[in-house]
């Protein structure tokens, strides 16, 4: 038996009015692939703080790719900046660096090599 997947990507320059579109899109594709309200939800809150992090700190081209497959929904974002994403604390006034903790938190995997962070989620996908 195989494992099919399906995936969809999105390139876009930096711009923070493309947050709220990729989130739109993700959205969108969840629905389509059919993933649990729950599960889309937080997917598409992981992608809002994965998009606007290459957009507020990346250099270049973003590229968003989601990827669905029968237990697991991967999200990745790229951009030109080597510099991997970091956990920070962030002060109860600050205005920035509560994504990446955010992303750690909810999902069940997540990694920055630089240009790419990437997270997981695991879920039971719905019958029928």
């Amino acid at each position: 038996m195989t494992t099919a997947s399906l995936g969809c990507q999105a390139a876009f320059l930096p711009d923070l009015a493309r947050v709220g579109e990729m989130r739109q899109t993700a959205g969108a594709f969840l629905r389509l692939c059919r993933v649990s309200e729950p599960v889309a939800g937080v997917v598409v809150l992981a992608v809002s703080e994965l998009v606007t992090n290459a957009v507020v700190h990346g250099e270049g081209e973003v590229v968003l790719r989601i990827t669905v497959a029968v237990d697991v929904v991967r999200v990745s974002v790229t951009d030109h900046n080597p510099t991997p994403a970091a956990l920070k604390a962030a002060g109860p006034d600050g205005e920035s660096g509560r994504g990446i903790r955010l992303v750690d938190a909810i999902s069940d995997a997540w990694e920055s090599s630089g240009e790419e962070t990437w997270c997981e989620f695991r879920y039971a996908r719905a019958a029928g």
